[in-house]
C-alpha cells in the first residue's frame, strides 16, 4: 500500500512540474512570438510566418493566455489591412471573440471585434455591420480615452461610405483623431517611434478630405516638425513617412490613405523599410 502511495504522489508531482513547464515554454513562445511581430511591423515582412508559428504554438499549450491571443489577433488583422490577406480575416475573428470570452473586461479585443464584423458584413449584412458598430461604441463606452479603441473607431469608420456614417449618428473621426493626436504629441516611444508624425498627418488628411485646407496644412507642417528619432533605422523609416506627407501638403493628389505606407500598421513602427517586400 505505501508502495501504491508513494508512486501517486511521485507521479503527481511529475504531471504538475510538466503542466508548470509546458506553462514557461508557452509564455517564452508568446514572448518570441511578440518580439518577431515588432520587427514585422518595423518593416520584416518576411518574418510574419515566424511571430505567427510561435504564437499558435505558444496558443496550443496554454489556449488562455489573454495576451498572446491579443498579439495573435492583431497579427492576423495586419495580415487583411496591411497585406491585403481577406481569407485571415475569419482568423483574427475568432481569436477577437475568444478573448471576450475569456476577459471581458479586454476592451480592445471588443473594439477590434467590431471592427471586423463591420467589414465582414461587406456593406450588405446590415445586422452584422451594426453589431461591428456597437461593439466599437461600446468598447469606448467602457474605455472612453483607450487609444487603441479611438484609433480602432476613427479608422475604420474612415473607410465607411456617407450613409453608413449616417446610420452610426453621422459620425466623424475628427474629434477622435485629435484626441489621439494630442495624447501622442510630443511622445518618443522606441516601440512606435512615429506615432506622433502619423497621427498629426492622419489629422491633417482628414481636413484636406472636408475641404478645410487652412487646418490641413498646419497639421501637415506640425507632423513635419516632429524631432526625428536617434536610431538611424527609425530615421530611414521617417524619412519616407516625410516625402509622402510633404507629397501631400504641396499638392499631391493621392491620399494618405491610399499611400502603402500609411495604410496598415507600418507607419507608426517603420525602422527597416529597406525590408518591406514588393507589391
Amino acid at each position: 500500500m505505501r508502495n501504491w502511495i508513494l508512486i501517486s504522489i511521485v507521479t503527481t508531482i511529475l504531471a504538475v512540474g510538466a503542466l508548470a513547464a509546458a506553462q514557461e515554454d508557452a509564455k517564452q513562445l508568446a514572448a518570441k512570438g511578440h518580439s518577431v511581430f515588432l520587427q514585422v511591423l518595423g518593416g520584416d515582412e518576411s518574418k510574419l510566418p515566424e511571430a505567427i508559428r510561435y504564437m499558435e504554438d505558444a496558443r496550443q499549450l496554454d489556449p488562455t493566455n489573454v495576451n498572446n491571443l491579443y498579439n495573435l489577433g492583431r497579427v492576423r488583422f495586419f495580415e487583411v489591412i496591411t497585406l491585403g490577406r481577406q481569407e485571415s480575416l475569419a482568423k483574427a475573428e475568432e481569436v477577437f471573440a475568444r478573448i471576450i470570452e475569456l476577459d471581458a473586461k479586454k476592451t480592445e479585443a471588443l473594439s477590434f471585434h467590431g471592427s471586423i464584423l463591420t467589414q465582414q458584413s461587406g456593406g450588405r449584412d446590415i445586422a452584422k455591420f451594426m453589431q461591428g458598430v456597437t461593439e466599437m461604441k461600446t468598447a469606448l463606452e467602457k474605455s472612453p480615452n483607450n487609444i487603441n479603441n479611438l484609433i480602432v473607431m476613427a479608422f475604420t469608420a474612415g473607410n465607411f461610405p456617407p450613409q453608413a456614417l449616417a446610420a452610426m449618428g453621422n459620425y466623424s473621426p475628427l474629434k477622435d483623431l485629435q484626441f489621439v493626436s494630442t495624447a501622442f504629441s510630443g511622445r518618443v516611444s522606441s516601440y512606435a517611434p512615429h506615432a506622433d508624425v502619423v497621427m498629426k498627418a492622419f489629422l491633417g488628411e482628414n481636413f484636406k478630405l472636408k475641404g478645410d485646407e487652412e487646418k490641413a496644412r498646419a497639421s501637415f507642417e506640425a507632423a513635419l516638425a516632429v524631432p526625428k528619432p536617434n536610431d538611424a533605422g527609425a530615421q530611414a523609416g521617417r524619412e519616407v513617412l516625410t516625402a509622402a506627407i510633404a507629397a501631400r501638403m504641396n499638392g499631391g493628389e493621392k491620399s494618405l490613405f491610399n499611400t502603402r505606407i500609411f495604410q496598415g500598421c507600418h507607419s507608426c513602427h517603420l525602422n527597416a523599410p529597406d525590408k518591406l517586400q514588393a507589391r
